[in-house]
This record gives C-alpha cells, structure tokens and sequence, in this order.
C-alpha cells in the first residue's frame, strides 16, 4: 500500500524532524522524505513549524502504522500534556494510504 505521513515540530525543530526521519526509516527503509519547510503556527501560538512529508510502500495496516507513530513520538518525549501547553516535539500523522484521504494537513 502507498503510503503518505506528515512529520511536524515546533520545539528543537530540525533536530526533531531528523529523528522522526531516522526512527521511520529503520522501519519503513523505502520511506522518502519531501524538503522541510518553514510554517506559521496555526490555531495555537507557539514557535514557527518545521514540517514535511514522507512518502512509502508497506503492506502494514491502518492501525499499526498509527501505532508505530505514536510509538515513535512517545519515545521522543512528545505527549499530549506538550501539545496543551502549545509545545509540540514531533507529531507524525497518517495522510494517505493507498490514495485514500485520512486526515488533512493544514501548513499545505
């Protein structure tokens, strides 16, 4: 299955992007990452974003890919309590499998 993920941070952005990148790819090893780019925040005040999207092919499910992001992002430190107080250390999101829309991306 063709599969689209959408990286984000906005603490210790680059450092945090490149960690997600790494720990995604000795996963997925055909996972190709777009250029990051530079967003304003949206709908919380904080840090400018650090975003981009990685793309792959993987016979994993629905649920365990989500699964393995949430892994990654709680080995990161990332946590929901972060995210309230507007720190956000890296969220990886499922957009895409196999053509089908699963969540929009706002900074595109």
């Amino acid at each position: 299955m063709k599969v689209v993920v959408a990286l984000g941070s906005n603490k210790n952005q680059e450092e945090n992007i490149r960690r997600a990148q790494k720990c995604l790819m000795e996963i997925f090893p055909n996972i190709v990452f777009d250029a990051p780019v530079w967003t304003k925040p949206v709908g919380i005040v904080s840090d400018l974003f650090l975003n981009c999207l990685g793309r792959m092919e993987t016979m994993k499910q629905e649920a365990e890919l989500i699964t393995i992001f949430k892994e990654i992002e709680r080995s990161m430190g990332d946590s929901h309590a972060n995210h309230q107080q507007g720190f956000v250390w890296i969220d990886i999101d499922l957009i895409e499998l196999d053509g089908r829309r699963i969540k929009n991306i706002i900074w595109q």
